[in-house]
This record gives C-alpha cells, sequence and structure tokens, in this order.
C-alpha cells in the first residue's frame, strides 16, 4: 500500500506563523506574570506598613523591551539608589531577612520619633543636623541635648520646642513667641542606639515561586487564545 501525504500551503510560512505565535505567547504570558508578581510585593510591602512611596519602587522590566520572542523573560526588582547601591533594594532586603544593623565605629544610630517633622522633597524625617539647623533654613535653631537612659546603650536626644495652640504641630522656640507668652517644653526628637533587629516583615521569595510555576499555564492559556483568534 502506497500513502501519499501532501501539505496544502506553504511550508516555510507554516512555520514562521506557528513561531510567531509562540513568542507571542510566551512574551505575553511573562509579562503577566511578571506584573502579577510586582503586583502582590507591592500589596506586601503596604500590607507590611512599610509605605506607599516603598511599594511604588517594586518594578518589572520585560526583556526584550521591544518585540516578542521566546526567550522572554521578567525582572522583578526594588529600585536600588544611586551607584546601584543602597535605596529601596536595601529595605526590601533588611525587613526581608531581619538584617541586625550596628552603627559605625563608636557612633549611634539617630532612630525619630513622631514628633520630627518631615522633609517635603524626598519626603522624609529630617535628620538630627537639619532640625539643629537654622530656622532660616528649615530647622529648628536649636541644639539637641543629650540624655542618658537607664537602658545601656540607649540615649535619648531632646529639644526645647513650643507646641501649637492645638497640640499637634511643633515650632521653633524664638525670642517673639516666648515674648508672647507661649511655654517651651522639652520633647524627645530621636532615640540613639548602638544597633537596630530588623523585624521580618517580608517574604518575596514565596511568591516569586508561586508565580513561577504558573508560567507554563499562562503560556498556555495565550497560545490557545491567539490559535482561536487566528
Amino acid at each position: 500500500m502506497k500513502i501519499n501525504v501532501s501539505i496544502n500551503g506553504d511550508l516555510g510560512n507554516i512555520m514562521s506563523a506557528d513561531a510567531k505565535v509562540a513568542e507571542g505567547a510566551v512574551t505575553a504570558a511573562v509579562r503577566k506574570v511578571g506584573d502579577g508578581l510586582k503586583s502582590e510585593l507591592r500589596a506586601q510591602v503596604t500590607g507590611a506598613g512599610l509605605g506607599r512611596r516603598l511599594a511604588n519602587s517594586v518594578r518589572s522590566n520585560i526583556y526584550p523591551e521591544k518585540g516578542d520572542s521566546l526567550s522572554a523573560a521578567a525582572f522583578v526588582f526594588a529600585r536600588p539608589g544611586k551607584g546601584g547601591r543602597g535605596g529601596a533594594a536595601n529595605i526590601v532586603a533588611a525587613f526581608e531577612d531581619g538584617s541586625l544593623i550596628r552603627a559605625n565605629g563608636g557612633t549611634y544610630l539617630a532612630i525619630p520619633t513622631e514628633h520630627v517633622p518631615t522633609k517635603s522633597s524626598p519626603r522624609r524625617p529630617m535628620t538630627p543636623a537639619e532640625l539643629k539647623a537654622s530656622v532660616k533654613s528649615g530647622g529648628f535653631g536649636q541644639d539637641l541635648i543629650l540624655v542618658p537612659t537607664n537602658r545601656p546603650g540607649v540615649v535619648l536626644l531632646v529639644m526645647p520646642v513650643i507646641r501649637s495652640a492645638k497640640g499637634k504641630g511643633l515650632s521653633p522656640v524664638t525670642p517673639r513667641r516666648i515674648s508672647a507668652g507661649q511655654a517651651q517644653e522639652w520633647i524627645t526628637m530621636f532615640i540613639l542606639v548602638r544597633q537596630v533587629q530588623m523585624p521580618r516583615l517580608l517574604d518575596w521569595k514565596t511568591p516569586a515561586e508561586n508565580w513561577g510555576s504558573r508560567l507554563e499555564g499562562v503560556v498556555l492559556s495565550e497560545w490557545e487564545a491567539r490559535e482561536n483568534s487566528g
């Protein structure tokens, strides 16, 4: 018995069309998985109480940047600082690993209290040096005074301030405010410690593994959608 098998159409064109479907399916699936992981990690950061600013530092880059490829890849990361060091990447790592952070040499780490005013750009608590700066420079124009505590390695930095009439805001002590009868009070601005143990608030490994395990199914789904639409 003799069987003749023939292909209707141009084989090269058929194979080329199938390759484009495959490339498009893989790239779209990688993009979906990358974006899904990014969204979950951002939600984890805000859920841990670490703020929207840190959450927005989580990014997803898709490669290739243009076009489709069977070798498409997603890179989900927390944005590092200038030069590739520090920045949000280090903050995330500290809260994921539960890092022990020590002060250099014989210095202290200054932890701001809720009383420390924030800088507007970028939005963050003022440093001790910024708080001590003159009023014209945006500071309080007062020295911070060291106050020891009964806990070894813990010191307070306090400063005289004037509390607003409503009791919420703090203002620098000035001769004009004192002559107006406003009373000054000493407020703890910073807590100085030799080291601090960061709590483990983040787990990025588990979501990354979960989204990675979904990739095959998403690729098949994208492939079927493209074939059906064709």
